[in-house]
């Protein structure tokens, strides 16, 4: 079922600077941003657009069946807050329509394996919870922050939390699940996103992701590793 109130904003603009035009280089035979396209179109969202500065980037997202009512402004086409592109696309939306949306969802098209039920994981977890201000997709954390330590310009170590490194602390098995937002989907009340400015609020919930769906392509080596992942997972 589409909410019609329920609106997907996917961040793809043409200045990527680790690897040039990243958003639509081929990922398995596919543009990167057609992946998270498709699942967008495929979840319960009412509307998919795309907020992109570049018009091949546009092209490939309305063969794709996205949205792409504009172009965006120069002043958000750079590194820029992605809460500030999102409030940009929801505005115009609202303005189009003339109604007010109860939730954005912002899709970042680097994270390829979201799917649609990732994406109406975290809808559905705002829809039933009123208390929740926000929703993210995430992945495992395996490098604990327990384990980590300062260094200053003598070289010496200083934990990052507090206590020693010993007995169960050093066991990563008995240290608690810790969860990373993996750039996949954040679910944002429309009161959080315009009111506070933030796609994650204080009262947030977790929608989790495996390893390899938590892929986030930001390097050259990050497309090896999804393509190596794409494979063994046999999508296309």
């Amino acid at each position: 079922m589409k909410y019609k109130n329920v609106v997907a904003v996917i961040h793809a603009r043409g200045g990527s600077v680790r690897v040039p035009m990243k958003n639509i280089r081929l990922l398995h035979g596919k543009p990167l941003i057609v992946w998270t396209i498709e699942a967008a179109i495929n979840s319960n969202c009412g509307r998919v657009i795309v907020s992109t500065d570049h018009d091949e980037i546009a092209e490939i997202s309305k063969k794709a069946g996205a949205d792409v009512p504009f172009r965006r402004p120069p002043d958000i086409s750079k590194d820029v807050a992605s809460e500030l592109v999102t409030q940009h696309a929801i505005s115009f939306h609202e303005n189009e329509l003339g109604e007010k949306v109860d939730i954005a969802v912002t899709i970042q098209p680097t994270t390829p394996f979201l799917t649609a039920d990732d994406i109406n994981g975290c809808v559905d977890m705002l829809m039933a919870d009123n208390n929740l201000e926000s929703c993210f997709t995430a992945g495992p954390v395996h490098q604990r922050p327990e384990w980590m330590f300062h260094r200053d310009e003598n070289g010496h170590a200083k934990k990052y939390i507090a206590g020693l490194l010993q007995g169960d602390m050093g066991i990563s098995q008995l240290l608690p699940p810790l969860w990373h937002p993996n750039g996949g989907a954040y679910a944002t009340r429309r009161q959080t996103l315009f009111g506070q400015n933030v796609l994650i609020g204080e009262s947030c919930g977790i929608q989790k992701m495996t390893d390899m769906a938590s892929v986030d392509i930001d390097n050259e080596i990050d497309f090896v590793i999804a393509e190596a992942v794409a494979k063994k997972l046999g999508l296309s």
